[in-house]
């Protein structure tokens, strides 16, 4: 029997949906394997911006070095105040490159604010907690950011005795991003409203 044109296009969007995921699914692992090959060397620094809380959004680079003095770099933009996890990104270069362009970048686009390392512990247990924070209000994370996560590999960190508290003035606070359309930013006000309630959160558009 032949398809009817709805369900001809039906057929269709499932078949692009799948594609989408297996794609998605795909990207996801290739990450998670060249992350792997650096697992079993130490980590060379973790750094945050001594802002961040101030902010409430900030860049966290987590790194691990070879013994060929390759970086693999795990960089995590957080929303301490709302979203949680709103970007990752893995790359690997030469020390001198990172030590000399990439971290210099990073410093500046934070308006030269000083970073400071911290311990891997308290680098897992400020990014999981934004991401948690951020998951009871109702936001994701970034698509990639469970492969991006495993820089901390399966290794004890040891306890990180820091306690980092979310959000502003003890509520959740959305500012708007630069990157974020109106219909976007009032999808993220109507979602507060929802997980939170008009007038326990603070938002600025």
């Amino acid at each position: 029997m032949a398809l009817t044109e709805q369900q001809k296009q039906k057929k269709a969007k499932q078949k692009k949906l799948k594609q989408k995921t297996r794609t998605k699914a795909d990207t996801s692992q290739q990450l998670q394997d060249k992350i792997a090959a650096y697992l079993e060397f130490p980590f060379y620094e973790c750094l945050i911006p001594n802002n961040l809380f101030e902010a409430g959004i900030g860049n966290i680079l987590i790194t691990r070095m070879s013994p060929q003095g390759e970086v693999a770099v795990c960089s995590f933009i957080i929303d301490v105040y709302c979203l949680g996890i709103k970007n990752v990104l893995f790359k690997t270069l030469p020390v001198p490159e990172y030590e000399n362009v990439f971290k210099p970048g990073i410093v500046k686009s934070h308006g030269d604010y000083a970073f400071s390392k911290i311990k891997p512990a308290c680098a897992k247990k400020l990014i999981e907690g934004a991401a948690d924070y951020a998951k009871q209000l109702g936001f994701h994370p970034h698509k990639h950011y469970q492969s991006v996560k495993t820089i901390f590999g399966e290794e004890k960190l040891g306890r990180c005795w820091t306690r980092y508290r979310y959000g502003k003035d003890k509520m959740p606070h959305y500012i708007k991003g630069p990157n974020e359309s109106a219909a976007e930013a009032n999808k993220i006000v109507a979602t507060l409203n929802q997980s939170c309630g008009a007038g326990n959160f603070h938002f600025m558009l």
